[in-house]
């Protein structure tokens, strides 16, 4: 029954960064990408300071450097996802995105020498195949935000990774805080080098906009994965965490206007299939084995 919990919590995660696709979408028209996760991690951090100040402790200085440690694979994650928007579609950026659950298999055998299985290699190839149809390179010639968010399939990979065994060894609330700050100092440091922060377009689209990013789906969904997480295994967190690609292409499609041709729609569709391929087989298989 916990495990079922942490689980289904899991879900809900996904579906709260659903939506952000659409939501950062829409608010990259009004704030630069950096000066946006600047102050979106720090109204995160500083209300979760507010709320869970006496459980933070920073006396632990190996539990300090992990949290700095997964602060900068966020930070590399969410930097690479914003920034690419700002050229690629938000469903575009939420299935390459995804594109993080293949890569787990290969982290894990990097991170806690886990044997890489054959259906991670048939994955693989299945959602190159798919990635190709759906951002064709070769008619339109490589988009650099579909490169860009490649960066952030590798970050998130490996942040889910490393997240399942340092929240198993170190404080919870230590950890998330400190992300939190890592992320927005760095995104601040890079906001003053190469943005134009001075002429930032404070409105009603960029409030609501740092309002949903900042609390749901940095507050909450980050305390959450990060606090059930560890219930189960990270391959199986990620399936968990496909829900994530489908939805947010559907409200893109609904809020943005989003277009697939054909050829796109079937690329979509196999880097789905190849994702959940890859990820749900040991569990099939062991399944079956029982029967």
């Amino acid at each position: 029954m916990r495990k079922l919990k942490a689980e289904l919590i899991l879900v809900f995660v996904a579906l709260i960064w659903a939506g952000t696709f659409v939501v950062i979408k829409v608010t990259l028209t009004e704030l630069p990408p950096f000066f946006f996760l600047a102050i979106r991690f720090f109204i995160a951090a500083a209300i979760f300071y507010i709320i869970f100040y006496k459980r933070i402790s920073f006396e632990n200085k190996d539990a300090v450097k992990a949290g700095i440690f997964l602060g900068f694979l966020l930070f590399l994650g969410f930097a690479s996802q914003t920034s690419g928007m700002v050229y690629t579609t938000a469903s575009n950026s939420a299935l390459i995105t995804g594109v993080n659950l293949l890569i787990i298999p290969f982290a894990q055998h990097f991170i806690i020498r886990k044997k890489v299985g054959i259906e991670n290699w048939i994955g693989i190839i299945v959602v190159m195949f798919g990635l190709i149809l759906l951002t064709r390179p070769m008619e339109a010639g490589l988009n650099p935000g579909d490169m860009i968010t490649l960066i952030c399939a590798f970050a998130w990979a490996f942040y889910i990774v490393y997240l399942d065994v340092y929240t198993k060894k170190y404080d919870l609330y230590t950890l998330v805080i400190i992300q939190f700050i890592v992320v927005s100092g760095f995104s601040l440091i890079l906001a003053l080098m190469f943005e134009d922060i001075k002429n930032v377009n404070i409105n009603t689209i960029s409030l609501l906009g740092l309002f949903y990013t900042a609390i749901p789906a940095t507050l909450i969904a980050t305390f959450l994965g990060n606090k059930y997480q560890k219930e189960t295994t990270p391959i199986r967190a990620g399936l968990l965490f496909t829900f994530e690609q489908p939805a947010a292409v559907v409200l893109a499609v609904i809020f943005l206007h989003d277009y697939f041709n054909s050829m796109q729609m079937i690329g979509g569709i196999l880097m789905i299939c190849g994702i959940v391929f890859s990820e749900s087989y040991e569990y099939i298989r062991g399944g079956l084995s029982k029967k």
